[in-house]
């Protein structure tokens, strides 16, 4: 629209004008400046809008103006929207003027999730509807991050062998594993302060710029490179980087996540291998292995360099050739040879499955024998038929190098189990811990246990059977989640239980997970939430509390109120509600400012508090008005009430300055009467009674006379 409105309030009605001077001037520079977007609705289409709402959804302001609902209100909630447009530009009470929706951004394939404040308004003589959109996306993304962020992560994140970070979309580290510190040489804190391109070697920087941006223009939504990467000491190091775009239940981007895997010392040798499915094959194997693959005629179509060496044949000589043409003779453990038809390659394409960790030994004429691991296995198309198989040798001649593999493997996982900060067991398929970190024996002296601390042995189930009273319900529990797990029922149990002391309160999270596909091994973890549960309990506290006095705000004291309403009809018990204003409040402010306003309702608020027994309940309902519920009292301990109340008032006015702010009340008093259908009659009745008692001169209690139902 060209011209500028101007707003006037007429009545109880707001009327919007075509403002050309000054004053219509100012009004849109400040609509146009505003945050929120505002606009002016009309035969069902949008007809003004400031800067900001065609900002907000993607539009330039006069490709917005003119737009039908249909065109910006998501679908889901375009009956609703049109409805309650219906029942605003109409006659009688208007429908509620605060709720959230969507509106679709520019393009339709995104939804902006937002808050709505709409009022009626009168614009150019016709009736109309006046609204206030305040973007919610960013609420909504932080709602929906807390849902996620225990499914994110859950499970073996700091127990994993591979790196692990969650990046914001400027690629900063948000969240790092165990495993990446030790790739990187960084503590976590260290790393949380870098992005992902600061640690990058400089000459590989750009390798991640085209497969970033397809990501985040949706093209795909992950790419894997190999790149180096700098540790802490200044040198590089090869890792493998596999990054997933994470989007917002509105499909926007949100953060990614980040596999890094330490790929350094075969770096070399996976480069060399042209194949990448086979390159594949070993990098999820993890073994510096020889492999040769044969066509499914049991020919041999390509041999790797550690093939070579074993085979003591070059690669060109090896294609081409079968198993038994290799001039080198294999047997079995026992030393006698294998018989053609039993060379490995013969085996799966006459068993059509793979075979794993067959020793094997070969023997060539003028050496030692040398032992290998072998796992072959076939590989068909997508049509089911055979396309090649594949055998994997490796070297075990050298035991020493094999155990001493084997006491890294296990030294790595004890330092896994013990980096982390819950209390960790591992239970076999009986439920006998057989391996506990350090976090659950530190917890276990700080309890004063006096035992093996190392808890190897013990029976868990059996122990949680023993628990006293007061912890049976939590260890029934605890145990029935435990044997659905062990016996395949549950992929995954969780469960949280308080563990509270005489002068502490603690909450702990139990999460049961296996640790192999037979599930002869459980891993149990207890990690402490309390901070969680503390800052909950917080947050319940603030949503429920007004912030200046410390009373119920006006949204808890309606749910109380409801509730003692109910109960009070239920079992037939009186129940009163007094509403309390401050008498002259403007005056207070005016003569000591806010700040002294806000002493007289802090004060006010403690008086009221004292007088309270700890089945009343009181609450701010906004400004200086106050409501107090007294269940189980009549009329005659309500107006004592409120005597009281006025008494302590007069007797102790707060000072400000050092003066002391006297004030006085006006209090109206309804009573529960069968005519009473709901609790807000029931505050009406008392609300009626205040109006009374400020227009008798206030400083004054009055009680209501009509009854709830009664409309004139």
């Amino acid at each position: 629209m060209d011209s500028n409105p101007g707003l006037n309030i007429t009545g109880t009605e707001t009327v919007i004008g075509q403002g050309t001077g000054a004053d219509g001037a100012v009004f849109r520079t400040l609509l146009d400046r505003m945050s929120d977007g505002v606009f002016i609705a009309r035969d069902y289409r949008f007809i003004f809008a400031n800067a900001a709402l065609p900002r907000m959804l993607g539009y330039e302001h006069d490709d917005f103006v003119g737009l039908g609902f249909d065109a910006v209100v998501a679908p889901d909630f375009l009956e609703l929207w049109v409805q309650r447009f219906r029942q605003r530009i109409g006659e009688g009470e208007e429908p509620p003027g605060r709720y959230e929706l969507r509106f679709r951004m520019k393009g339709g394939r995104r939804e902006l999730p937002i808050e709505l404040n709409a009022s009626r308004v009168v614009f150019d003589g016709q009736r109309c509807v006046l609204g206030i959109v305040r973007d919610m996306s960013g609420r909504k993304l932080a709602e929906h991050a807390l849902r996620e962020s225990e499914q994110r992560f859950r499970g073996t994140f700091d127990q994993a062998a591979v790196g692990i970070a969650l990046m914001d979309l400027e690629g900063r580290f948000l969240r790092v594993n165990p495993k990446l510190c030790d790739i990187l040489g960084f503590r976590a804190s260290e790393l949380r302060a870098l992005t992902m391109e600061t640690i990058t070697h400089p000459e590989d920087v750009s390798l991640d710029i085209h497969p970033l941006r397809c990501v985040r223009n949706g093209e795909q939504t992950t790419y894997s490179i190999e790149k180096r990467l700098l540790h802490k000491s200044g040198t590089a190091t090869w890792a493998r980087l596999t990054i997933s775009l994470l989007l917002d239940e509105m499909g926007a981007p949100s953060h990614f996540i980040a596999v890094i895997e330490d790929v350094h010392d075969r770096h070399l040798a996976q480069t060399a291998l042209a194949d990448s499915e086979l390159r594949h094959r070993l990098l999820m194997h993890n073994l510096h292995a020889a492999v040769l693959v044969c066509a499914p005629d049991a020919r041999i179509l390509y041999g790797n360099p550690e093939a070579c060496r074993i085979l003591r044949m070059d690669s060109a000589l090896l294609a081409g050739r079968t198993i038994a043409q290799l001039g080198c003779q294999f047997i079995d453990p026992s030393g006698e040879a294998l018989a053609p038809e039993r060379d490995l390659v013969r085996r799966v394409l006459a068993s059509g499955k793979e075979m794993n960790d067959v020793v094997v030994g070969v023997r060539h004429d003028d050496a030692d024998t040398l032992w290998a691991l072998v796992h072959a296995y076939p590989e068909f198309d997508t049509q089911h038929r055979l396309r090649q198989i594949v055998v994997m040798f490796v070297d075990i001649t050298d035991r020493s190098r094999l155990e001493a593999e084997r006491d890294a493997d296990r030294q790595l996982k004890t330092a896994a189990l013990n980096a982390i900060t819950a209390h960790v067991a591992v239970l076999d398929k009986r439920g006998v811990i057989v391996e506990t970190n350090s976090s659950w024996r530190a917890f276990a002296e700080r309890g004063g246990y006096t035992g093996n601390m190392t808890f190897v042995g013990v029976n868990y189930l059996d122990a949680l059977a023993r628990c006293d009273r007061d912890e049976a319900p939590h260890a029934e529990a605890a145990c029935e989640g435990i044997l659905s797990v062990m016996l395949g029922r549950s992929a995954l149990f969780q469960m949280e239980y308080a563990c509270h002391a005489p002068h502490e309160r603690q909450w702990f999270s139990l999460k049961v997970t296996p640790m192999d596909p037979a599930r002869e091994r459980v891993l149990l973890s207890h990690e402490n939430i309390t901070r969680i549960k503390l800052a909950e309990e917080a947050v319940r506290i603030l949503a429920n509390t007004d912030a200046l006095t410390g009373l119920a705000n006006r949204r808890h004291f309606f749910e109380v109120a409801e509730e003692e309403f109910v109960r009070a009809q239920r079992y037939e018990t009186p129940l009163t509600v007094l509403m309390a204003d401050l008498d002259h409040f403007k005056r207070i402010n005016d003569h000591f400012g806010h700040a002294g306003g806000d002493a007289v309702l802090c004060g006010f608020a403690i008086i009221l508090s004292s007088l309270l027994r700890d089945s009343d309940s009181a609450g701010r309902l906004g400004g200086e008005e106050f409501a107090v519920l007294l269940p189980h009292t009549a009329l005659d301990g309500a107006r004592a009430f409120a005597e009281r109340l006025m008494e302590r008032v007069a007797e102790n006015p707060p000072e400000f300055d050092g003066q002391p702010a006297h004030y006085t009340l006006s209090i109206g008093i309804g009573e529960l009467m069968p005519d009473c259908l709901d609790f807000s009659a029931l505050l009406r009745k008392a609300d009626e009674a205040l109006y009374r008692a400020k227009s008798g001169g206030r400083n004054r209690v009055e009680y209501a006379a009509r009854p709830c139902n009664d409309a004139t």
